[in-house]
């Protein structure tokens, strides 16, 4: 959203970072054809994304700004009075309450809001999908997982028995497997490292990762989490790269009509809930398999057990919302 408004050194910097094109005008079309993707989701899994700029109200925001990123962003830019920093934290907390349905309730404290504040960019993901075939609840049990530092620690483990698409990566060195959400093209992949102490190794590898294995009987047993993530951004951001827009040489000018706008602070928040909950009540049926011997057995389902710290992401074809880890209840 910023890069729309910004200019020069400002803007060089965001495009080389983020991987943008110099066209602003397709920045506005892929975002807009993006979000509206989203739109046939609502019912099936809830995917609220939140944007929102909060201007110090001593500056005036370009009209056609706010008209570019209501229209392609499905957000905008807000003025705000900072004279009263309790009242303006009232104001965009319930903004956020909102718009991700009371699950993220503060976003800011009336500590962020500070005098010399110009404004702040906020940001908050929200996801809760329905499995394509929900954990039975009365299967889950309270089991060990064991932590990276060798320690075990009780967790509510949910089981699911049936056919997923499921395998052993050998240049992971872990286990990978695809749990869909009901009438959705989203999933969740989660990455199982084969070592307790795995994890940081596996998670520098995963974002490229395709699941090219086929349906397997598997038993698989994950954790029931919730996870609530916060984070000021700006220092990570710098890091990154883009360091500009948060000093007063920043070029923002098609976003305030003044020479002196910088962004003061970014924060992102982030929720996710794993639970049993899904709409069909049906469990997996086994796969059934034809014996071509005789004495043989149905061949043992595929264990996939989680009870050491893991790695997921929630995506679909072409997009990666989430990208998380479990390492303790």
């Amino acid at each position: 959203m910023v890069y729309m408004a910004a200019g020069g050194k400002t803007a060089q910097e965001m495009r080389s970072v983020l991987k943008l094109p110099s066209d602003k005008k397709e920045v506005a079309r892929k975002n807009k054809k993006f979000l509206t993707s989203l739109e046939g989701r609502e019912k099936v899994a809830i995917l609220e994304i939140a944007n929102r700029i909060y201007v110090n109200d001593r500056y005036s925001i370009v009209p056609e700004f706010n008209q570019v990123v209501k229209d392609s962003f499905k957000a905008e830019a807000e003025a705000i009075s900072i004279s009263d920093p309790s009242k303006a934290a009232l104001i965009i907390n319930k903004w956020v309450n909102d718009r991700t349905r009371s699950r993220i309730k503060t976003v800011v404290t009336d500590k962020d809001i500070t005098s010399d504040l110009v404004m702040i960019l906020l940001n908050a993901i929200y996801f809760k999908g329905q499995w394509q075939y929900e954990f039975d609840s009365k299967k889950t049990k309270l089991a060990g997982f064991r932590t990276a530092d060798k320690k075990t620690v009780p967790v509510q483990m949910m089981s699911l028995s049936g056919a997923f698409k499921a395998g052993y990566n050998h240049d992971l060195d872990a286990k990978v497997i695809e749990l869909p959400y009901r009438n959705s093209s989203l999933s969740m992949v989660i990455f199982l490292p084969e070592k307790d102490d795995g994890l940081p190794e596996l998670e520098q590898k995963i974002a490229a990762f395709s699941i090219e294995f086929p349906e397997r009987n598997v038993h698989l047993k994950l954790p029931k989490f919730k996870i609530e993530f916060s984070s000021e951004l700006k220092g990570i951001i710098a890091t990154m790269g883009i360091r500009d827009a948060f000093t007063s040489a920043a070029d923002l000018g098609g976003l305030v009509k003044s020479s002196v706008a910088k962004i003061s602070k970014v924060i992102h928040k982030a929720f996710i809930e794993v639970n049993e909950e899904g709409a069909e009540a049906a469990a997996l049926t086994a796969i059934q398999a034809v014996l071509t011997c005789s004495g043989c057995g149905p061949p043992q389902p595929w264990v996939f057990n989680a009870d050491h710290p893991f790695a997921y992401v929630i995506r679909d074809e072409d997009t990666i919302y989430f990208q998380g880890h479990f390492v303790k209840p």
